[in-house]
């Protein structure tokens, strides 16, 4: 099957682009620039830009299913909610159309909503509005949030936590609740929603094993970082309230390429990102993987004068006995 990828340089295309390949389809992965060491040896990205549409329509040309990856989470110059995740789907259907492409399918979020409330959620929903008033084929899959190599809000979190504090700052109550997903596990179910044509006209929301607190998830991180700052080993959690954050949360969004967090995020933290528990069990018939067991890719190794210490350390233990 011919299929062409938006963001498949990105964090879950780098996981659904060589899963395409093992399956024997013949890909094309569309996107605005040259990241080409996220990309299998011998595959290069064609250029589609679905802000302004320029590219799409020829870079869509001979495909049968176009996989739409791409959205921000954030406001940031011409990268909007609103230009990429709305008018930017809008300008992939259209392009999608006239390149005589037969299937789309599309990745959203839970908690897509017409609530304009939830610029980020309400962006997702618009998408979504138009891959369904398409004409064409089309699958939609909303996941809880995404953990893995690259992913942004996880490896965030951990370098929150890592900066020497004798408090881990959760915003609100901690009661949030989310449904952590692997990104490998999201690309399996993108898969089969390319493979299986009878999964047309669905919406499928995945989230993980585990329903979890956004406090559950903060101490889960601190711990599959085992540090020790300063001799502290085990740090209590600071519940402040979101208003109290919000300043430093403008500051960081308007200053900060990567932000710990945005004023977007704060606000969604009054919504459920969940779904049933057993979801992707019960529509694609596979176990994800739980998050606690599978966070070793956020430990990074220590500074050199560090390791140094370590190593010295050893040196003067004594020798353990036979």
């Amino acid at each position: 099957m011919r299929v062409a990828v938006t963001g498949g340089t990105g964090f879950v295309g780098s996981h659904l682009v060589p899963l395409l390949l093992e399956g024997g389809h013949e890909l094309r992965v569309v996107g605005r620039g040259a990241r080409s060491a996220t990309l299998p040896a011998g595959l290069s990205p064609t250029f589609g830009d679905v802000v302004s549409g320029d590219g799409l329509e020829a870079a869509f040309e001979g495909a049968e299913v176009v996989v739409n990856l791409i959205a921000v989470i954030r406001n940031q110059g011409v990268q909007t909610f609103d230009s990429v995740n709305a008018k930017g789907t809008q300008n992939l259907v259209r392009a999608a159309q006239a390149a005589g492409v037969r299937r789309v399918v599309h990745l959203s979020a839970i908690g897509a909503d017409p609530d304009p409330m939830f610029p980020y959620l309400f962006s997702k929903w618009q998408g979504e509005q138009w891959i369904q008033g398409s004409g064409l084929e089309w699958v939609i899959l909303r996941s809880s949030v995404i953990f893995g190599e690259r992913d942004g809000f996880f490896s965030l979190l951990a370098k929150a936590i890592s900066m020497p504090a004798p408090f881990l700052v959760i915003p609100g109550d901690g009661t949030a609740t989310f449904q952590p997903i692997a990104a490998e596990d999201v690309a399996r179910c993108l898969l089969m929603a390319v493979e299986e044509t009878d999964r047309t006209g669905h919406i499928y929301e995945v989230g993980g094993p585990d329903q979890m607190t956004l406090e559950e998830i903060t101490v889960a991180v601190a711990e599959a970082l085992g540090k020790d700052w300063f001799g502290i080993a085990k740090r209590r959690p600071l519940h402040l309230d979101p208003r109290m954050i919000r300043p430093a949360a403008l500051v960081m969004d308007k200053l900060m390429r990567n932000p710990l967090v945005t004023p977007q995020q704060l606000d969604m933290l009054a919504k459920a990102n969940v779904t049933a528990r057993d979801a992707v069990k019960s529509q694609f018939g596979f176990e994800p993987k739980p998050l606690r067991p599978n966070l070793g890719y956020l430990r990074r190794p220590k500074p050199w004068p560090l390791r140094l210490l370590d190593q010295g350390t050893a040196r003067m233990r004594p020798p353990v006995s036979p």
